[in-house]
């Protein structure tokens, strides 16, 4: 480990499973609700983080989509990052922190960005695809090894925010696609800027959630725990990610498939916290590329 471990005054840094090694500590008091989560409510938060991950892999898989599996992979991850990081809140460890929840982070971004760049040129024969895999691989690989001799969290988090910000530029570059009808653009932008401004809150209340730890923790201790749960400032955040990624998710999936089979794919639930892509017309799939 690179980073000495990092315990919140007042808090309680050991549990049933030995001393806290993680690299930092929520605001949110440990062990008050049961003496084995170490964070109740930032554990149960990730409860909707896993389900939404879950259904948007299924709804991907049973619905029959072209490239399937990729964008079943994006959804997925979303519900890896959500068991990971339940791991972590529940354990404050080390171990758990980074290679159970911020590395699938990487991961799960990468494998957008993947998704965007094969799908530039939706004719690549297997052996082009495998290449922008392997390079693609590459990323989480590379940062993977740096963290874990290097440790600092904000590594971690420029990384993230650099893969986020590469996928946003790519996304919005397709929008210009010929092949996109005015209507297609709009649907497609409504799902990814919702989604991106979903997740957004919940950094803006991640980060309020830090710099009035103090406070909140004062009225928290007054109003008790039951009450006080509204003020779960990373909770929030696990919630709002968890809706925001999936949606950014299925805007993804709509714009690339829109893009190579203009017309055929439409999305249901567009203004609900559900939404997923489906087939205009039933029909099957063949002559479609499932990798």
């Amino acid at each position: 480990m690179g980073i000495d471990p990092v315990h919140r005054a007042g808090q309680l840094a050991t549990g049933w499973l030995g001393d806290h090694t993680a690299s930092i500590d929520w605001c949110e008091d440990n062990y008050v609700i049961t003496d084995y989560i170490a964070e109740f409510w930032n554990t149960l938060s990730n409860i909707p983080f896993v389900f939404l991950g879950v259904y948007g892999a299924y709804r991907a898989l049973s619905n029959d989509l072209p490239h399937k599996s990729r964008f079943a992979l994006m959804h997925a991850f979303i519900a890896v990052i959500g068991i990971g990081s339940s791991i972590f809140h529940l354990t404050l460890k080390w171990y758990a922190q980074v290679v159970l929840d911020e590395l699938p982070m990487i991961f799960s971004a990468s494998t957008s960005l993947y998704v965007l760049l094969v799908s530039r040129n939706p004719n690549a024969t297997s052996f082009e695809r495998l290449r922008i895999k392997l390079l693609i691989s590459i990323i989480p690989i590379l940062v993977s090894v740096t963290y874990v001799g290097y440790g600092d969290p904000l590594f971690h988090q420029i990384c993230f925010g650099g893969l986020l910000i590469s996928t946003t530029l790519l996304v919005q570059s397709d929008y210009k696609a010929p092949q996109l009808s005015p209507q297609m653009a709009h649907e497609a932008k409504l799902l990814n800027m919702g989604g991106a401004a979903i997740f957004l809150a919940g950094f803006a209340i991640w980060n309020l959630d830090n710099i009035f730890c103090e406070s909140l923790t004062g009225w928290r201790g007054v109003v008790g725990e039951y009450v006080g749960v509204i003020s779960q400032g990373h909770a929030w955040w696990h919630l709002l990610t968890g809706l925001g990624g999936s949606r950014l998710a299925t805007g993804i999936t709509y714009l690339m498939l829109s893009k190579e089979f203009p017309g055929q794919f439409e999305v249901v639930g567009l203004n609900t916290l559900l939404p997923y892509v489906r087939r205009v017309s039933p029909g099957t799939s063949n002559g479609f590329k499932q990798d």
